[in-house]
């Protein structure tokens, strides 16, 4: 079996609060030490050095799909790993953010401060599915969901009315490249922006319309939930201003996986976007978020425990934790995170490792504390197994890894080294 484990966001640049260190450096990483030790490692680039990767668009490249060539935006996938793509239709996904903003300072949080809690996004969700209506597209109908605290995705659909996800960002923190969203640093206080068409179809202006209306439709019943009336009474912020971003109106068109690989593979992960993505290279999803109340050192434990125990012959796991202190500037919370992932999840699958397995731990991109965002930074990568050799390199962390032999410059050829060296050594 092959593990792929991609820690979210892991990777970063020296920080002045740690002694000029990376949060992966400072770190007391036992066993991504070991692994590396008996390994080979290296620094790859994800995607390329302009852009900087999600995490589907990660996963894709380390699956061997460059994402310059098969991605066409996070929305069209978040729409279908929720379930609301139809194909009979003509449809526009958009991947959105639960934010907040203070109309009379300008002041926008674009996460909501991170502490908007599921109960209260779904109630959130359904007072607008109950109370929103498009009437002035009448052919238009709509459907949003939210996940992860402040993220969520909308899909509008037409039977009559073509649609295009070639408009513009309404989140002030992005900007489109081509179907990527690449982020603004100076877009973390603005106001959010109007969605305008990027082409002279009418398809595009008519899905700029939808989007302008659905933002001030939702900001009027953001403005009297409920939810928001109780947050504000705790001295919380509101979310009460959606964020609309990475639109499209095609899906990606990925040869399964299977047939080009001879492998099977599952996925195991927290968005819907990678759900899309294994749907649609034909591989297996599943859903890898902790149970509530469940405490983060069972979580990981019970996570290898799984992952060890699955039939498939290549196995991907996504681990969130280190890529929102990232996000937060809290070098200190990365480093707790990235302690915990190494001590009770990485020490266990290492653990449960049968003979011929094979372990690559890599970052899906780069989220810099001091910058609070995803950067095109290459990343630390690691590849440990019998049948790989091993290098000098003993430690797991971006400055190491610049000295490890790891023969491989970016994500798109990792798998493709593991495979090969695998089997020249059988």
């Amino acid at each position: 079996m092959i593990y792929l484990v991609l820690l979210c966001g892991a990777a970063d640049r020296p920080v002045q609060a740690l002694n000029g260190r990376t949060p992966l450096e400072y770190a007391r990483t036992i066993c991504l030490d070991e692994l590396a030790a008996r390994g080979t490692v290296g620094m790859i680039t994800v995607i390329d050095s302009r852009i900087p990767p999600e995490s589907d668009s990660a996963v894709m490249a380390f699956l061997g799909y460059d994402p310059c060539v098969y991605y066409t935006g996070r929305g069209p996938l978040e729409a279908l790993g929720a379930g609301f793509w139809d194909g009979k239709r003509s449809c526009v996904g958009f991947r959105i953010n639960f934010a907040s903003l203070n109309r009379e300072t300008d002041q926008l949080d674009r996460r909501t401060a991170r502490d908007l809690d599921d109960e209260e996004l779904q109630a959130i969700v359904g007072e607008i599915r109950e109370v929103v209506s498009l009437d002035r597209h009448p052919d238009l109908s709509f459907e949003i969901a939210g996940f992860g605290r402040h993220r969520g995705v909308v899909c509008f659909k037409s039977a009559s009315t073509a649609l295009s996800g070639t408009v513009s960002n309404t989140d002030p923190g992005f900007d489109r490249v081509g179907p990527f969203g690449v982020p603004r640093e100076t877009g973390r206080t603005n106001r959010p922006e109007k969605c305008r068409p990027l082409d002279d179809t009418e398809a595009a202006a008519q899905t700029a319309l939808a989007v302008n209306e659905f933002t001030e439709l939702t900001s009027m019943v953001m403005a009297q939930s409920r939810i928001n009336r109780t947050r504000v009474s705790f001295g919380k912020l509101p979310a009460n201003v959606l964020l609309f971003r990475d639109g499209g109106h095609t899906l990606p068109s990925l040869p399964r996986f299977a047939d080009h690989s001879g492998l099977t593979v599952s996925l195991y992960g927290q968005i819907p976007a990678e759900h899309a993505l294994c749907d649609l290279m034909g591989g297996t999803f599943v859903d890898a978020r902790p149970r509530a109340g469940q405490r983060r050192l069972e979580f990981y434990r019970d996570l290898a425990t799984e992952l060890s125990e699955s039939p498939s012959d290549l196995v991907i796991v996504h681990l969130k934790g280190p890529d929102e202190p990232g996000h937060d500037d809290k070098p200190f919370a990365k480093v707790a995170a990235i302690e915990e992932i190494d001590q009770f999840f990485l020490s266990e699958l290492a653990g449960r490792m049968a003979p011929g397995d094979i372990c690559v731990v890599t970052c899906d991109h780069a989220t810099p504390c001091e910058t609070g965002l995803h950067t095109a930074d290459p990343v630390p990568a690691l590849v440990f197994g019998t049948a790989i050799p091993a290098d000098q390199c003993s430690q797991f962390n971006e400055v190491a890894a610049r000295s490890g032999a790891l023969p491989v410059a970016r994500a798109t050829d990792l798998l493709s080294f593991v495979m090969s060296t695998a089997l020249e050594r059988c």
